[in-house]
């Protein structure tokens, strides 16, 4: 398996690409480490690993947080004596202008979707470089290329995001460790699906058809992503973003029929 003796920590692990991942790692062998706020979430993922005959345990911790955060990564110390993989998955929406927002909406995005990834990196890079190396993946998304109407600051913490990769595969590559983003598309998680059914005059298909590759993007897609990134596979790729998003990105949407 690609994955066997490492130990790996995805943050948000309770729900959607978190918990995908967090799978995905157990299944090729990794210890999978599942850290959610929701503390029951977490624990479900990590008993369904276990009941798949992989390792793993549950930490909740609020990523804002840098006294929770550093006592989640002593107790990743205590479980399995090193870190190889972090993942930073954790992270929230907010559906806001730069008018409308508010100055607590503003702080809770960039503390969780930006902030949060770095206090994990501030006490998952230690452990890493003990270990003599490893990988971070952070989760970003196409909102920090593609500015969607209404969905201010989201994309601005997740451009935040790919800046801190590019800052600490610079840092950090001569420790051997390789940090790298993915920039999802739309992904069918359950957040995404709940918005939908909340707004019924958007039609899921008919954006999904606005993609060069008209495909719905699963979790699991992202969580193949991700192993490929932290495995040796991609023992050269560092401070890169990998766009996991039917081609959504590279295409303006516009359909010119005969």
């Amino acid at each position: 398996m690609m994955l066997a003796g490492k130990a790996a920590l995805t943050t948000g692990g309770g729900s959607g690409i978190g918990r995908a991942i967090a799978l995905a790692f157990a299944r090729h062998g990794a210890f999978s480490i599942v850290l959610d706020q929701n503390i029951a979430a977490a624990e479900g993922v990590a008993q369904e690993i276990l009941r798949m005959g992989g390792q793993s345990f549950a930490i909740q911790a609020d990523v804002a947080s840098l006294t929770q955060v550093s006592r989640a990564f002593e107790e990743v110390l205590k479980h399995t004596k090193k870190l190889d993989i972090l993942v930073n998955s954790a992270g929230m929406y907010v559906y806001k202008n730069a008018i409308t927002l508010e100055e607590c909406e503003w702080e809770k995005c960039l503390n969780v979707d930006l902030k949060g990834a770095w206090l994990c990196c501030k006490y998952g890079l230690p452990l890493l470089i003990e270990a003599g190396g490893g990988s971070i993946i952070n989760i970003a998304s196409t909102h920090a290329d593609r500015a969607q109407a209404q969905a201010f600051p989201y994309g601005v913490a997740k451009g935040g995001l790919l800046s801190l990769t590019r800052s600490l595969a610079v840092d950090f590559g001569g420790n051997g460790i390789r940090v790298n983003a993915i920039s999802p598309g739309l992904v069918m998680t359950p957040l995404i699906l709940d918005y939908f059914a909340q707004r019924p005059h958007v039609s899921i298909e008919e954006l999904v058809a606005l993609q060069p590759l008209p495909t719905r993007i699963l979790p699991e897609d992202i969580a193949d992503a991700t192993v490929f990134l932290v495995s040796d596979m991609a023992r050269c790729v560092t401070g890169t973003t990998l766009y996991v998003d039917g081609g959504r990105t590279i295409s303006s949407g516009i359909s010119h029929n005969d």
